[in-house]
């Protein structure tokens, strides 16, 4: 199988649509687009939130690896990405809400581990938050890569920046995405990731985020995890620097080719720029005050009764963060404290920047979803 067949596939490119559901007064059916892909057999699963252009086939290169740790990854498109369909920006949240516990109903999935990507984090904490009992009952298991920190905690210049331009030139961010991708990226030839590049230092205010990036050493260490199997290996070849390239390239052209009108409104809400983080259901500003409505929820909430109700919380940053920079890492641990209702532990990745975290050669990516596997795989106490 060679690398358009690869993401051609139909695993990457599902969708269920939503009825109409006038109690959000939502009149019309909603339909998102996800991929369901790694060990598709697995009780293990993880829902990831992707990062700004995080759209459901930037993780497909993890495939292999998911399936060698017998791992199941859904991955939706937000609201105005790929074939999601696009709603009012202050009902991003609502949707994404109203969207989850329908698609894992519609798949047979009961539980799930959940992870984020930069921004995705607000995603991720606003389904904890709204749905405790949909984590693990045994063992809760919650991963940031990269965790988005907004600029007046991470101080960072230039997105500091952004809060003196108007929210209407924030909003038109993805159309200029495509015109970089359909007419400066063609003009140069360049491939997926090193046009992702071109475009997060033209748009550095923007949040973007890179497809993940494919290391033929990592998938070849793979291979003698003993949860694989060599038929896990055969549909595409990773081993071939071509075929990595092309794939990469593919990503980014599916991307641009879809919609990504959703992108904008995600800016927009990264930088709480006419619209908050919080869900409509549950009150809350940033992430300090998650800690605290996270830790009364695992205490007070009936849904958990008889689960294990110490969450366990990986937080892996980028050695050179040029979206949070130190001090939004700083923050962001600050604010994770164990408790006794969680434990916290965070790690900063050698080599890494934002952007390119989850690329298998630096580690985090294996080690997630090794932890994952392990969190259905050991008893608890």
């Amino acid at each position: 199988m060679g690398a358009l067949e690869f993401i051609c596939d139909r695993r990457f490119h599902r969708s269920f649509v939503l009825p109409a559901n006038p109690q959000t007064e939502r009149r019309k059916p909603y339909r998102v687009s996800y991929a369901d892909f790694g060990d598709v057999n697995s009780n293990a699963v993880v829902l990831f939130c992707g990062a700004l252009f995080g759209s459901r086939l930037y993780c497909a290169p993890l495939d292999q690896l998911a399936k060698a740790h017998k791992v199941r990854i859904i991955h939706p498109d937000r609201p105005g990405v790929g074939g999601s369909d696009t709603v009012e920006l202050e009902k991003r949240i609502q949707i994404w809400l109203e969207m989850v516990p329908q698609l894992l109903s519609h798949l047979n999935i009961s539980h799930v581990a959940i992870a984020s990507h930069s921004g995705g984090d607000i995603y991720l904490v606003n389904t904890i938050l709204t749905y405790p009992h949909l984590l693990n009952p045994e063992h809760p298991y919650v991963c940031f890569f990269a965790p988005w920190v907004h600029p007046t905690h991470s101080r960072m210049l230039h997105l500091l920046a952004t809060e003196l331009l108007p929210a209407s030139l924030i909003g038109k961010f993805g159309p200029f995405g495509r015109f970089i991708n359909q007419n400066v990226i063609p003009m140069i030839g360049l491939s997926g990731l090193v046009a992702t590049n071109i475009k997060t230092s033209l748009l550095e205010s923007g949040l973007s985020s890179a497809p993940v990036a494919l290391d033929p050493s990592a998938i070849s260490r793979s291979r003698a995890c003993p949860n694989s199997s060599p038929a896990s290996f055969q549909d595409i070849g990773l081993d071939d620097p071509q075929v990595v390239d092309e794939l990469r390239t593919h990503i980014a052209q599916f991307l641009f080719a879809e919609c990504v009108d959703g992108v904008s409104a995600d800016a927009q809400l990264f930088l709480k720029r006419a619209v908050s983080w919080r869900s409509p259901s549950i009150d809350w500003t940033d992430f300090d005050d998650v800690v605290q409505l996270l830790s009364r929820i695992i205490s007070e909430d009936n849904r958990l009764t008889g689960s294990n109700r110490t969450w366990a919380f990986d937080c892996f940053h980028a050695e050179h963060d040029q979206m949070v920079g130190e001090k939004g890492k700083k923050w962001f641990n600050d604010v994770w404290v164990s408790s006794p209702s969680y434990e916290y532990h965070s790690q900063d990745v050698e080599g890494t920047e934002h952007n390119l975290l989850m690329d298998p050669k630096f580690g985090a990516s294996e080690t997630w979803l090794r932890r994952v596997s392990e969190s259905w795989q050991t008893p608890s106490v």
